[in-house]
């Protein structure tokens, strides 16, 4: 069991009511990704949340500054340092459904779990950067290097705020995002996004009058209703997990689709294609691929949304391969599974991003990590995407432990208190190393 260690516990304990109110008054703000605006490139939501912050850490004493209204810093350390130490969290939050037993606007603590949206996934694991580093200007310690904690705002819909950044300054030297897991993250698998579409000449379509359900890439569905011609109407229901954890969910998507296999004409057709090729497998294997690597692990397939009109039917697949394989090779081999007449759209793309595990501020994370939880701190690769996708030099870091596991993206997320205790205790420990 991980445990918090004294000197830094009493830190934090002086602190601790503080600190929480912080992290519900951001909670409070659903910086949901939105229509752009004056002075809001990604919506209003999150707007709101970058200027918070932005107060919050002139409070706090810190140098602060924004590039494009969507990414914000809080800056200590020498100022004529030419390099700086970045850490990039986002303060973007996903929508919620109506899958939540706490508001998800708010922090709730029941014991020593913390619930709302943001909690995990990012806005706690970003301010424990930023209470880190606080708690160290507190004491009057010295930092021999800049340091920029940084604040983006669309991360989950494409990290299209890190150009309004670099437009006008620096990347850093190297840094961290604290938006992953533990133990330090050197290399991020590939990701692509697809749409296979069949186009319907048959009238085949019309066998079915509507298919809806909470689509979305960020998670796999948990619900979905078809509503058939001949007045049937089922409804499906399963459990949700993010997308980058196929095996947490009980995705609704295989289900439907073998409903619908059962349909005449080419619509039956196509959803026959999908419950042979796709359907009841994350791994890709019905499809050929099965790629894998020691490195990073097995390809991971996800179903997040099925499409019906009246002239086409489409699957939308979510795909994140091993780091030794090239896009290209996903798309030849998808593409000889496929019907004739079906196409495929790539949606969105990802190449795989390898670090160098050898580098020695990763050396150096790695053994704190390791003396402060007395886990393992051996550098890993993930599925996740992150920021470290768009912002030269950072690697992902955090915050969610061993073990945790399709936290975000749904509902009660949460976050233990003893656990945003540790993650600010051992950043604390890193930017003390690197900046002191």
């Amino acid at each position: 069991m991980m445990e918090i260690r004294a000197d830094f516990q009493k830190l934090f304990a002086d602190h601790e009511t503080e600190f929480l109110n912080y992290f519900d008054e951001l909670l409070q703000i659903p910086s949901v990704n939105g229509h752009a605006t004056f002075m809001a490139p990604f919506g209003i939501g999150p707007k709101r949340a970058l200027d918070y912050v932005l107060q919050l850490a002139e409070t706090m004493g810190f140098r602060t500054g924004s590039a494009g209204d969507a990414v914000g810093w809080a800056e200590a350390g020498p100022t004529d340092d030419p390099e700086y130490f970045g850490v990039l969290g986002h303060l973007d939050v996903v929508d919620v459904e109506n899958d939540w037993h706490y508001p998800p606007y708010q922090l709730t603590q029941v014991g020593n779990m913390l619930y709302g949206r943001g909690a995990l996934d990012n806005k706690g694991p970003f301010l424990s950067s930023l209470l880190a580093l606080y708690l160290i200007k507190e004491q009057g310690i010295k930092l021999k290097r800049r340091v920029r904690i940084m604040f983006g705002t669309d991360e989950e819909s494409g990290s299209r705020d890190i150009p309004y950044y670099l437009a006008s300054q620096p990347a850093p030297a190297h840094g961290f995002t604290p938006d992953c897991k533990f133990p330090i993250v050197y290399g991020e698998r590939g990701l692509v996004d697809l749409t296979v579409t069949l186009p319907i000449t048959d009238g085949s379509t019309k066998q079915i009058t509507s298919l809806t359900g909470p689509f979305d890439r960020s998670y796999l569905p948990d619900t979905a209703t078809v509503m058939l011609a001949n007045g049937q109407t089922v409804e499906y229901t399963g459990k949700k997990a993010p997308s980058n954890a196929p095996d947490m969910a009980d995705n609704v998507i295989p289900k439907l689709a073998q409903d619908l296999a059962t349909l005449t004409g080419t619509t039956g057709n196509f959803f026959q294609w999908v419950v042979a090729k796709l359907a009841d497998q994350y791994d890709g294997h019905n499809l050929g691929l099965d790629f894998s690597d020691e490195a990073s692990g097995a390809l991971q397939l996800s179903l997040y949304q099925a499409e019906v009109k009246s002239d086409e039917v489409s699957i939308n697949i979510s795909m994140r391969y091993p780091i030794s394989i090239a896009e290209d090779q996903i798309l030849t081999q998808l593409k000889s599974q496929l019907l004739p007449g079906m196409t495929v759209t790539v949606n969105r793309s990802f190449p795989s991003k390898l670090n160098d595990p050898d580098q020695p501020f990763i050396h150096r994370f790695s053994k704190i990590y390791q003396a402060d939880t007395g886990l393992d701190g051996t550098p890993v690769t993930t599925t996740g995407a992150t920021y470290a996708r768009a912002m030269p030099n950072i690697v992902a870091f955090g915050p969610s432990f061993p073990g945790q596991k399709g936290i975000a993206h749904k509902g009660d997320e949460w976050l233990q208190l003893s656990d945003w205790q540790m993650m600010m205790e051992v950043y604390y420990d890193c930017l003390l190393a690197e900046l002191s």
